[in-house]
């Protein structure tokens, strides 16, 4: 399997070396506020209870996304303990293993140097930097996807039976992610593309019996769990709703029911949002992305010239249009849509000429400098510290920014550097530093450090991160007439708008600690700017009561 990287030159193996120990790092930072925390919680919680089939929140129903991640990563956590690395452990190695599944896709229709390129440009991609960090079930899917289109076409180039079988339960395993999404994103591209090449043969085949009986054995376990939670019980209440159907919200409400309107998501998003966010989420190739496709669409409808493979063409445009017709959109949504990219690109960057490729030497010379401006900015203006760190990426920006020049084999690294350096940046000072912000796993961590042995509570709301970094899903949320009838020294985690109404009860406090809170996945300039921070910080509370 590792053969591969025989292809590299040594230059491109530091960089993949580089790209990894970033992965790497991202695995022990804290997991963010909202959806990877709750995803979090939940595999916690799986993995106390071992309840696979039936997915529980907080010891209630959970009907919202596939539980493929909380399977996994439930898994991992019983076998490595209730860690930030064990919950993204499963999704690292299905995103190190997409990368190795776009190279052997890539060197069936092209040659070694487009399917090098593929692989350092969406490894480098905002997108897969932040999936190894912010965990959700984007990266299962996106993974999923293009390990499955791989091992479609190395089914239809050499006809092994066991591609086949591969790329059906990786079809399987895109849905258990995230829905019927994942087999359209796989089949739709692969079914264009037979059609382009008029292979009318495979089209009409009865192998696709087979991959929907696989298909289906994979999604059972699913499917039989869903059935019984909640289709064979109508007189449950989920979310506010009585007799909700479990298959039917999992194979057509939480996904087309967006795209018809019968889904109740709606964030009033406009059509052209994801474009906005993909300018971040595929930095730093989105421009030359504009490029790529211009190009491919050219070349296909006007001049007509037959391409080896279209699969990466309509697995990017169709499927961004799709996801546009979607009236609740997040910019992760579209990130199953890279890889297709990352081909694009790739192809692109291998057939223009050397004048070109010293322009968009240029565009990202000055995506550069802005990153050794934030460096140089970042410690004046927003968080005094790690000074050591910081100087070092300095150095090394202008490093590769004055020293790595006019040579061929260094283009590449001249693109790449700038989000190297920037997630270098990221992974080892910036997000360190925003995650202090999250009061509710500070406050569990600090308990659990400082006094892990006593009773403890949480204060009328539910927290996925503090009972994570707690390691223990089941934490007790009390209201006010409990603590009435409290009668024992007891942690109590509140917010502060409640702290005032706690201090009016005829309770003891025996001690009190603050802890700084900020919603860090909704970064806004007052919060940056460390002059005025304080104006947008809330407070939590772990107050110690007594009657």
């Amino acid at each position: 399997m590792f053969s591969f990287l025989n292809q590299f030159t040594k230059f491109e193996k530091c960089i993949l070396l580089v790209i990894v120990a970033i992965y790497s790092h991202n695995l022990f930072l804290d997991v963010m506020a909202v959806d990877a925390a709750q995803y979090a919680s939940i595999s916690a919680e799986m993995s106390k209870t071992n309840s696979y089939l039936e997915v529980k929140e907080f010891g209630t129903d959970y009907l919202d996304k596939p539980p493929l991640l909380f399977w996994l990563s439930s898994m991992s956590i019983s076998l490595f303990g209730v860690t930030n690395i064990a919950y993204k452990l499963p999704s690292f190695l299905f995103l190190l293993f997409s990368l190795y599944a776009l190279y052997r896709f890539c060197v069936l229709y092209y040659d070694t140097k487009v399917a090098k390129n593929a692989v350092l440009i969406l490894g480098t991609t905002q997108s897969y930097f932040l999936m190894t960090n912010d965990v959700r079930t984007d990266a299962l899917l996106t993974s999923s996807v293009i390990i499955s289109c791989w091992f479609f076409a190395e089914y239809f180039t050499y006809r092994k039976f066991k591609n086949l079988l591969f790329a059906s339960i990786f079809i399987g395993l895109a849905m258990l992610a995230k829905g019927p999404i994942g087999i359209v994103t796989i089949l739709f591209p692969i079914g264009i593309h037979l059609i382009y090449k008029k292979q009318w043969k495979q089209i009409l085949s009865f192998q696709w019996l087979f991959v929907g009986l696989i298909v289906a054995l994979v999604l059972f376990p699913m499917s039989y769990g869903l059935y019984h939670q909640f289709d064979l019980q109508p007189e449950k209440i989920t979310h506010g709703i009585k007799g909700q159907k479990g298959l039917y919200f999992y194979y057509w409400l939480q996904s087309f029911g967006r795209i018809t309107g019968e889904s109740v998501w709606n964030n009033n998003t406009p059509w052209h949002f994801f474009i906005g966010t993909s300018l971040w989420d595929f930095f730093p190739w989105f421009f030359m992305l504009l490029f790529a496709l211009y190009y491919k669409t050219k070349s296909l409808f006007f001049n007509k010239e037959e391409s080896t493979e279209i699969i990466s063409f309509i697995g990017f445009t169709c499927l961004f249009f799709f996801l546009s017709l979607s009236k609740y959109k997040l910019p992760h949504y579209v990130f199953v849509t890279f890889p297709f990219a990352a081909i694009l690109v790739a192809d692109y960057w291998s057939k223009i000429s050397l004048k070109n490729i010293g322009k968009w030497i240029i565009v990202n010379t000055s995506l550069g400098y802005v990153v050794l401006l934030l460096l140089i900015i970042y410690p004046i203006l927003f968080f005094k510290e790690n000074y050591v760190i910081v100087i070092f990426l300095v150095l090394l920006q202008v490093t590769l920014l004055f020293f790595f020049k006019n040579k061929f084999e260094n283009l590449i690294i001249k693109c790449i550097s700038p989000i190297i350096v920037l997630n270098l940046f990221m992974s080892f000072i910036f997000y360190p530093k925003l995650v202090t912000f999250q009061s509710d796993a500070m406050a569990a961590k600090w308990l659990k450090e400082n006094h892990p042995l006593e009773k403890v509570a949480i204060y009328n709301k539910p927290s996925h991160l503090f009972n994570f970094y707690l390691q223990n899903p089941f934490t007790n949320v009390v209201t006010k007439e409990d603590l009435h009838k409290n009668n024992k020294k007891t942690w109590l985690y509140i917010h502060e708008e409640d702290l005032k109404d706690i201090e009016k009860l005829n309770l003891k406090i025996i001690s009190k600690k603050a802890f700084k809170q900020y919603r860090i996945t909704i970064l806004k300039l007052n919060f940056l700017l460390e002059s005025k921070r304080k104006e947008v910080l809330n407070y939590r509370y772990l107050i110690q009561i007594d009657k």
